[in-house]
């Protein structure tokens, strides 16, 4: 089934200071994943640089990539009308294995869906903490059942996990059927509508 993820990046000028925010490392049991605070949370709280659970260690970082501004090319733009063509289906490949990602052209999608659904997106995490976390992906916010549906992380299992610097809002659109709207946010009011169109 189609997903829909939002993603949110967030800044701040306020020096960072390990005592400033609360911890952020929590005891878990057998049975519930740790709480950590969200991305959005630490960078309110004044974080310049990514807590220690947000830092690949060194011995697991692959020496031989390359960072964005250091590839010779730009980002790869792959025609998805092309896909049943092999030199486009190759260029996907390679798309893949040396950038991980790739834009897409010809795809049907107008550029004012995208435009609201961006819109939409942003408005959705620029709200306060408490309206977002009722579309939480920890059951009843408590940490101990955590689903991969609704706003929130990783989930968190050991103090050892490498977690992604990110929020995200993952929800399932499609098969239609098995859309939770119990996860889906009721502000914007157009958030609902913008992301059931088909």
């Amino acid at each position: 089934g189609y997903t829909y993820r939002a993603p949110v990046s967030s800044t701040s000028s306020e020096q960072w200071c390990p005592n400033s925010y609360p911890s952020t490392e929590m005891a878990a049991s057998d049975e519930s994943p740790m709480v950590r605070p969200t991305v959005q949370e630490l960078t309110a709280a004044g974080v310049e640089e990514p807590p220690r659970q947000y830092v690949l260690p060194e011995q697991d970082r692959h020496g031989d990539l390359l960072a964005a501004d250091e590839f010779p090319e730009p980002t790869p733009l792959i025609d998805l009308s092309r896909l049943t063509d092999a030199d486009e289906a190759e260029r996907l490949r390679a798309a893949l294995q040396t950038w991980g990602f790739f834009l897409a052209t010809n795809h049907g999608i107008e550029d004012s869906l995208m435009d609201a659904m961006m819109s939409v997106s942003r408005e959705f995490f620029r709200q306060p903490a408490e309206e977002k976390q009722k579309c939480s992906n920890l059951v009843d916010g408590n940490g101990k059942d955590y689903q991969v549906e609704g706003y929130g992380s990783d989930k968190v299992v050991s103090e050892d996990q490498v977690l992604n610097w990110s929020d995200r809002l993952h929800l399932r659109v499609e098969p239609e059927g098995e859309r939770n709207f119990a996860k889906w946010p009721s502000h914007p009011e157009s958030f609902r509508l913008l992301t059931s169109l088909p």
